[in-house]
């Protein structure tokens, strides 16, 4: 009897070690989750002189999803801001495209932008807007393209190549059988690079905003080439920073190489805007909507 008492005891201390242990871990990782949010949102507010000024307003989406018993259920247990600030329920998301119709918000290719804003004397007479996703989640594929396809809205996707496939910070990614799929039917998709394995944070702060990174950079943009040029045949020009950040040295080499970047700054692309530096995205939250995209529309 005493034995089978000092064994449940030892039992006991165990369970509420590994409980202690789930725990620490569960906040530990609801933290890391928080900073994440605090670093990928987009900076800054709209200036004064951007308030309904005509040019080219790029938003940045990552998660598109169903509003259903089942991701409600999700949102409500899960600590992860995936499931929050990074998502937009599809209604949402189906609402905005059409108030950018109805307000008379030209939606256009990055192609279409790129040549624009490349003009050497440029003057925008109208307001665009350009849509983008970053990752390349699985929850765009099922909700957004369907969407963006039948309604023949142009749209870019930035891929982290060396991630496709996996489960990355609370989000399926793609597979490259989805994305070659896509590329064979669809005139309306862009793809872009963002990073082979370079989307994180060190020390709270993302890995290509690091001096010291400089030669690993380079190494992860060349592989992410190859990746994408193995796995869909394509070149792309295109570099969303992860994060929205990098250094200016960053910044100098991919402009030396015809690359287009593309930061999470809030800011419209105008008539004076400098090409040489990292284009503006505003990343789409329910907040960044009404405080920016909407100031800027109405």
């Amino acid at each position: 009897m005493k034995y089978i008492k000092t064994y449940w005891h030892f039992v006991y201390i165990i369970l509420f070690l590994v409980a202690l242990l789930i725990c620490i871990g569960i906040a530990y990782s609801a933290k890391i989750n928080e900073q994440e949010v605090r670093s990928e949102i987009s900076t800054g507010r709209l200036p004064p002189n951007e308030v309904k000024r005509n040019g080219i307003e790029i938003l940045c989406y990552h998660r598109i999803v169903k509003d259903n018993f089942l991701t409600d259920v999700t949102k409500k247990l899960s600590n992860n801001n995936q499931m929050h600030e990074y998502s937009i329920d599809l209604v949402a998301f189906k609402q905005q495209m059409g108030f950018l119709k109805k307000h008379h918000i030209r939606i256009i290719s990055m192609a279409t932008a790129q040549s624009m804003i490349k003009k050497k004397h440029r003057i925008f007479t109208h307001r665009y807007a350009v849509i983008t996703f970053d990752d390349c989640d699985q929850t765009v594929f099922e909700n957004a393209i369907p969407f963006l396809e039948k309604n023949k809205i142009p749209y870019t996707l930035f891929i982290i190549t060396g991630q496709t496939n996996n489960y990355n910070r609370g989000s399926q990614m793609a597979n490259w059988n989805e994305i070659r799929k896509l590329k064979h039917k669809s005139n309306l998709v862009t793809f872009g690079l963002h990073s082979n394995n370079l989307h994180f944070l060190v020390e709270n702060r993302p890995a290509l905003s690091l001096p010291e990174n400089y030669s690993t950079f380079k190494k992860d943009l060349r592989k992410a080439q190859r990746v994408m040029q193995k796995e869909l045949n394509v070149k792309s020009n295109l570099y969303a920073y992860p994060y929205g950040e990098a250094t200016n040295r960053i910044q100098k080499y991919l402009t030396r190489h015809d690359f287009t970047t593309f930061s999470l700054d809030t800011g419209i692309i105008s008539n004076n805007y400098n090409s040489k530096n990292a284009f503006p995205r505003i990343m789409v939250t329910g907040k960044t909507w009404s405080r920016e995209v909407l100031r800027w529309i109405n």
